[in-house]
């Protein structure tokens, strides 16, 4: 599922540990990812339908796949944990 944010063009997302990551819509049902500041791949994120994702790559800790998929599916790690504190 393409998420609205995305109109098959390139975004570029923060992590929580201050990494720019470029986004961009692959062909698939994915998106490629790179290092805004190397330059160089770092992995794919996919996304189904139900907005359930999987980081293909190993450059990204468990924080910051979860802060780039956030970003691609509108769904904020922040917002969650708020939800959760209320």
């Amino acid at each position: 599922m393409r998420s609205k944010l995305f109109e098959e063009r390139l975004k570029t997302a923060q992590t929580s540990t201050e990494r720019w990551v470029r986004v961009l819509p692959d062909k698939g049902e994915g998106y490629l990812l790179y290092d805004a500041m190397e330059g160089r791949p770092i992995g794919r994120i996919l996304v189904d339908a139900n907005d359930h994702w999987i980081y293909d790559g190993i450059t990204l800790s468990v924080d910051e796949q979860e802060d780039v998929a956030g970003f691609i599916t509108g769904h904020h790690k922040e917002m969650d944990e708020l939800i959760r504190r209320l």
